[in-house]
């Protein structure tokens, strides 16, 4: 009888492991849904189907984009913690974004262990923006006004707490001014509101304005950084146009990350397929033409700094209580 129910347990263990190198070596078999924490026309947005153009010929299958926005991202990525880890839902997760979640909220739903990165595609500066016609002509202007008037000028942005909330109250803080913050799903939106001069000035990501300015429909005064994005030249940084040292906290990192328990061979092949993304000429030379910053992590890299960068974020979260 044990030898009998011996080989019983070894022919179960034999086809458990059997069934789960069949998933893994057919995988992906059908289109991977992408989570995108933020609404259509944003940052994350913009890069998400840039990036879903050319997966197919890398990964063979179709990267179908998911849009969840709300709550400064809370709602995208408690949804992609709790899909399914089939390998079959991946998302972005944005830096400092879920940090900022997770620190100044009850009950969220969600941990950092939750997820498995996959890798990190991209770093994108804030950059603060007015209407082409605003009577703000350069970021003094801006400031002399905020200074004059404290609170009476309106800034949107993705939130509440959110990367861009978080840079504003830092420049606030660092330069002595006081803005009266306007929350929105995400960058686009608020962008849409400048441009049609429903809040003086947004801060939205770089990559998201950039088309805006350089069709004279915004103004960039200048952008959270220690040097000047490459797509936007003519915009100074915050400390050429401040003449003051303000810390570039508000960047967003945007790493793919997948639900935790995805089989360690599907991670493999989705981290191979990013990778190849970013290094194809063609993908390379679309995100140049649209002014999206690349800074590729492999798994590894983007874990690492994971790591480190809930401690430095902790730092400045007072003040957006």
């Amino acid at each position: 009888m044990y030898a009998a129910m011996k080989s019983i347990l070894i022919g179960a263990a034999m086809a458990v492991a059997s069934t789960t190198f069949s998933m893994a070596d057919d995988y992906p078999k059908k289109p991977v849904s992408m989570i995108v924490a933020y609404s259509p026309g944003g940052g994350t947005d913009t890069a998400a189907r840039i990036l879903a153009n050319y997966m197919n010929k890398h990964l063979g299958q179709r990267l179908i984009i998911r849009n969840k926005p709300g709550a400064g991202g809370q709602v995208g990525f408690s949804a992609l913690a709790r899909a399914k880890n089939d390998g079959y839902t991946i998302g972005f997760i944005n830096i400092p974004s879920i940090f900022l979640v997770k620190m100044l909220r009850e009950n969220v739903p969600f941990n950092m262990s939750d997820f498995e990165p996959i890798g990190n595609i991209q770093l994108d500066p804030v950059v603060l923006t007015v209407p082409a016609d605003s009577p703000y002509k350069t970021f003094a202007d801006f400031a002399k006004a905020a200074k004059a008037k404290p609170g009476g000028l309106t800034v949107g942005g993705d939130g509440p707490q959110s990367n861009n909330q978080l840079q504003l109250v830092v420049t606030e803080d660092a330069l002595g001014i006081d803005v009266n913050f306007v929350p929105f799903n995400g960058s686009g939106p608020a962008i849409t509101a400048t441009i049609g001069k429903q809040v003086d000035a947004s801060v939205p990501s770089a990559s998201s304005a950039t088309g805006q300015v350089k069709d004279g429909r915004l103004r960039a005064l200048a952008v959270f950084a220690a040097k000047r994005y490459p797509y936007l030249p003519d915009v100074p940084t915050i400390a050429e146009a401040s003449g003051t040292e303000v810390q570039n906290i508000g960047a967003s990192m945007r790493g793919v990350a997948v639900p935790k328990g995805v089989l360690p061979e599907q991670k493999a092949v989705l981290e191979k397929a990013f990778k190849d993304v970013v290094n194809d000429p063609k993908f390379i030379a679309h995100i140049e033409r649209l002014g999206l910053p690349l800074t590729y992590m492999s798994a590894a890299e983007f874990g690492d700094y994971l790591s480190s960068a809930e401690k430095s974020i902790g730092g400045y979260v007072e003040l957006l209580k």
